[in-house]
C-alpha cells in the first residue's frame, strides 16, 4: 500500500545518510558502533554552577581531572615520592579517600568549614519586642531587657528549641561523619584548625553549649515545662509517700501505701521503670536513698524497717532498735556524710543508727514531740522541730544539744530544712507560715527571719532547697494544689507558677534533683509530676543524656540486665509483720 512505501523510502534514505558505519547485530537489527565520547572541558557556565552548588549543600562539588590539572599534579609529583605526599592522595591521579577525579582542597581545614547555605543581612536591622507577647517572655535574659535584633532573636529562638528538643539521629550521624574527617586531618592541622573544629562541633548537637550559668535567677518569674510523669510507665496504686532523685544520677525513687518501691531513670521523655520492688505487707511512709546511692531504706507503721540493696538485688529486713520500745518508726532521716540515720520516735526521742550496721548509737531527746529533722551539709549539727514550737541545734559529735530557739509566730513546727549551702534554714508551722533564717539562727537567742513566707493557707507540711539555694520549694497536702516556688535572693514567690491550669491535686511530697533541672510533685492520685526548669540547676546537664553515676557507676546496668522486673519479697510465712 502507499503507506507501506512510504515507510520504505524513509527507512532506504535512513541508512545511505548512516553510509558504512551501519552494520547488522546477531538479531538482523542494523545498529551504529559506540564511539568515543570525547572529554568534556568544564566551560565557565559549569564552574559558576559548581560554585553555587558548594555554596548552597555546604560540600566540595566533584570535578573532572582537566589537562591542566593533570599536567599540575604531574609537576607537582616530579619532587614527591611516589605515594603520599603531605596526606594529599596515592600518586595514581586519585583522592585521599580513594575517588578518582575528585580534587580536595590542599589545605585540610578547608574541607572540614562549612559555611551556612544562606544568611539574611536584614535581620540585624530588624528590632524585635520580646516584652510585649506572654509567649516571647521566655526568652528575656533580664526583666527589663524589651527589645532585641532580628540575629538575636533567632538566635534564642534555636537556643530555647534545643532546650525542649533531644537530639536527632541525623545531628548524631552528622557528629560521627565530622569525627571520621577530624580523624583523617588530625596530624596536618595545627591548633587554630583544631579549636575551629571543636567550636563548630558543638553546633552539631541539641542542648545546652554552657556548662553553668553566668547570671543568676531572675526573681517575678520562672521559666518551668511540664514534662511526661517521672512514674507514667507504672502509676501507683495508691498516694505516693516518698519521691526522691539520686544523689548523683538521674534516677527516682517513688513509694508509698501499695506497699512498693519503684525506681525509674528520669529522662523527661520514656522515664523507663528500672526496678520495682513489693514488700508484703508493709506499707512504706518514708524511704529515702543513702548518701553514696547503694541503698534504699524504707520505714512504715511498723517496728522494723528494711534495707534494699539495689547493687545486689536484695532487700533485708532490721527488727528494730535495740533498746527501744516505740510501736513503730515511719519516718527518718540520713546524713550526708551516710554515717548516721536519725529517726523521729516518740515523747521527743531521736534514736540514731549506724547506717553501715544498722545498730543503734545514741538516744537525743528534746522537749515535746518531735514532727521534722534536718541536717547541715557538714553533718556536724542536726536541727529538730516539734510540737513546742522551737528548734533544737544538736551536736552529733557531743551528742547533747547546744543551742535551741524560739521560732518567730510558730506554735507548732511541721517541717524543716536547711539549704545545701548552709545559708539559709527555712521552718514551717501548722499555720502555713514559712520562716526563712540566715546561717546565724544556729549562734543567736532570738533570731528575726529574714522573711515570712504566708502564701500557704493551710499547714506546710514539705519543703526544699535546690541545689544552688536560690528556690525554696513549699506545700501543703491539705489544700488541693498547695505548692509555692520561692525566689530565695529576693525572698518572693514566682507569681507565674503554679497556674490555675496546673493540676498538682493534693501534694504528698515534693523533690528536687541534685544534679539536673527536674522538679517531682508526688499527690494523692499516684502519680509522680516532673517538670523542667534552667533555674533549678546550678551545673547544666543535657537531659537527653543522664550524668553517669559516681560512687556506684554500675548501678544503671545492673538494674537494666536484671532477668526479674520486680523483686518478690515475703516474710508472711516466716516473721510475725506486728513484731
Amino acid at each position: 500500500s502507499e503507506h507501506v512505501a512510504k515507510m520504505l523510502r524513509r527507512k532506504a534514505k535512513r541508512e545511505e545518510t548512516e553510509g558504512v558505519g551501519a552494520f547488522v547485530d546477531r538479531h538482523g537489527a542494523r545498529t551504529r558502533p559506540r564511539q568515543k565520547r570525547r572529554a568534556q572541558v568544564p566551560t565557565e557556565s559549569d564552574e559558576t554552577g559548581e560554585r553555587l552548588e558548594s555554596l548552597v549543600f555546604g560540600k566540595q562539588p566533584f570535578q573532572p581531572a582537566t589537562a591542566a590539572t593533570q599536567s599540575a599534579s604531574s609537576e607537582e609529583s616530579d619532587g614527591e615520592a611516589s605515594g603520599d605526599a603531605e596526606g594529599s592522595g596515592d600518586g595514581r591521579g586519585r583522592s585521599s579517600d580513594g575517588t578518582p577525579g575528585l580534587v580536595t582542597a590542599k589545605d585540610p581545614s578547608e574541607v572540614l568549614q562549612r559555611k551556612p547555605a544562606w544568611r539574611d543581612e536584614d535581620d540585624q536591622e530588624i528590632s524585635v519586642d520580646i516584652s510585649a507577647h506572654r509567649r516571647l517572655r521566655k526568652l528575656r535574659k533580664t526583666e527589663t531587657e524589651t527589645a532585641i535584633s532580628g540575629t538575636a532573636y533567632s538566635q534564642r529562638l534555636r537556643t530555647q528549641f534545643e532546650k525542649l528538643s533531644s537530639q536527632p539521629e541525623w545531628a548524631k550521624a552528622a557528629s560521627k561523619k565530622k569525627k571520621k574527617q577530624k580523624r583523617r586531618v588530625v596530624d596536618s592541622e595545627d591548633s587554630s584548625s583544631e579549636s575551629e573544629e571543636d567550636g563548630e562541633g558543638l553546633l552539631q548537637r541539641t542542648g545546652d553549649l554552657l556548662a553553668r550559668r553566668g547570671e543568676r535567677l531572675p526573681q517575678g518569674s520562672i521559666d518551668i515545662q511540664r514534662m511526661k510523669d517521672a512514674n507514667d510507665s507504672k502509676r501507683a496504686e495508691a498516694v505516693l509517700q516518698s519521691v526522691e532523685f539520686h544523689p548523683t544520677s538521674s534516677v527516682l525513687l517513688t513509694a508509698g501505701f501499695h506497699k512498693t518501691l519503684d525506681i525509674f531513670q528520669v529522662d523527661g521523655q520514656a522515664n523507663p521503670l528500672l526496678q520495682s520492688v513489693h514488700v508484703e505487707r508493709f506499707m512504706i511512709r518514708c524511704a529515702h536513698f543513702t548518701a553514696d546511692g547503694r541503698e534504699v531504706v524504707m520505714a512504715g507503721h511498723r517496728r522494723s524497717f528494711f534495707v534494699y540493696d539495689m547493687v545486689a538485688g536484695k532487700i533485708t529486713r532490721v527488727k528494730g532498735i535495740r533498746g527501744r520500745d516505740d510501736n513503730f518508726y515511719d519516718r527518718f532521716a540520713v546524713s550526708p556524710d551516710n554515717k548516721l540515720l536519725v529517726f523521729l520516735g516518740k515523747d521527743g526521742y531521736l534514736p540514731l543508727v549506724s547506717n553501715k550496721t544498722k545498730q543503734w548509737v545514741a538516744n537525743l531527746k528534746m522537749s515535746g514531740d518531735v514532727y521534722d529533722v534536718a541536717f547541715t551539709p557538714d553533718s556536724r549539727y542536726l536541727l529538730s522541730v516539734g510540737s513546742d514550737g522551737r528548734v533544737y541545734v544538736w551536736d552529733l559529735s557531743a551528742r547533747s544539744c547546744v543551742h535551741s530557739f524560739a521560732d518567730e509566730g510558730c506554735i507548732r513546727g511541721t517541717t524543716l530544712a536547711v539549704s545545701p549551702g548552709g545559708s539559709y534554714v527555712a521552718c514551717g508551722s501548722d499555720s502555713g507560715v514559712v520562716n526563712i533564717y540566715g546561717s546565724d539562727c544556729l549562734r543567736r537567742d532570738s533570731p528575726k527571719p529574714l522573711k515570712a513566707i504566708m502564701n500557704l493557707t493551710t499547714g506546710a507540711h514539705h519543703s526544699c532547697f535546690n541545689s544552688t539555694s536560690e528556690i525554696l520549694a513549699i506545700s501543703s497536702r491539705l489544700k488541693k494544689d498547695a505548692l509555692k516556688l520561692v525566689h530565695l535572693p529576693s525572698m518572693t514567690v514566682f507569681s507565674n507558677w503554679p497556674t490555675p491550669k496546673t493540676h498538682l491535686s493534693h501534694v504528698s511530697a515534693i523533690d528536687m534533683a541534685p544534679q539536673s533541672r527536674y522538679l517531682t510533685v508526688g499527690n494523692d492520685k499516684g502519680k509522680a509530676l516532673l517538670f523542667r526548669s534552667e533555674g533549678l540547676a546550678l551545673v547544666s546537664f543535657p537531659y537527653h543524656r543522664p550524668p553517669v553515676l559516681d560512687p556506684c557507676s554500675g548501678l544503671i546496668p545492673i538494674l537494666q540486665t536484671l532477668s526479674l522486673r520486680s523483686l518478690l519479697w515475703s516474710h508472711s510465712h516466716t516473721t510475725d509483720p506486728q513484731s
